[in-house]
């Protein structure tokens, strides 16, 4: 992170340098990379101290602008509300990111869109997706727990007892009901 720090009508003492550098050091420990700069304009207009913090993040930029009569108070009022926009802006990435990962997820389960036959009048076959899966030999228990477990309504599975696939779905009423095919 680079930060700059420019003086107007006033001497930066070592002990403002050093005030204004940790401040926004807490303030952008999220935002650590070589992307990162800051720059602080500290100036005096009669008896007015004014804090102006500029904080760019690649081409986001975030500012913030307070006056007071004590120059401390300015730097912590401006980096206080600079604080309150960075929060905000990680808020939002987070939504964005949670948004990109249920993207990512659907895609590892393999799916796939298929043809739909919504342009077809008065069509009721309507395939939206495939899903593909592996079928593992389980035991009926085994399988209903799994299918409670992911929250399915539908659960298909390979019976480890017989090797035959069997379908369970849960009805109406709640029940679960096992669909077993017969032999030819």
């Amino acid at each position: 992170m680079q930060i700059n720090i420019t003086a107007r009508h006033l001497k930066l003492s070592d002990s403002i340098d050093f005030y204004v550098r940790k401040k926004i050091i807490k303030v952008g420990k999220f935002y650590d990379s070589e992307d990162v700069w800051v720059h602080v304009i500290l100036s005096i207009e009669k008896n007015r101290h004014i804090t102006e913090v500029v904080f760019h993040i690649g081409k986001l930029a975030f500012k913030a602008k307070e006056q007071s009569s004590d120059l401390y108070v300015s730097i912590d009022m401006s980096i206080a509300k600079l604080e309150k926009q960075l929060k905000k802006q990680k808020e939002i990435s987070k939504l964005h990111r949670k948004g990109n990962l249920k993207v990512l997820k659907n895609k590892k389960h393999n799916t796939k869109k298929v043809f739909s036959y919504d342009t077809v009048e008065n069509s009721r076959i309507k395939i939206s997706e495939i899903k593909h899966f592996d079928l593992k030999p389980v035991t009926a228990e085994e399988a209903i727990n799994e299918m409670d477990n992911f929250g399915y309504r539908v659960y298909m599975f390979k019976d480890s007892s017989n090797d035959k696939i069997n379908v369970l779905y849960r009805n109406e009423s709640g029940s679960i009901v096992l669909l077993e095919p017969n032999e030819m």
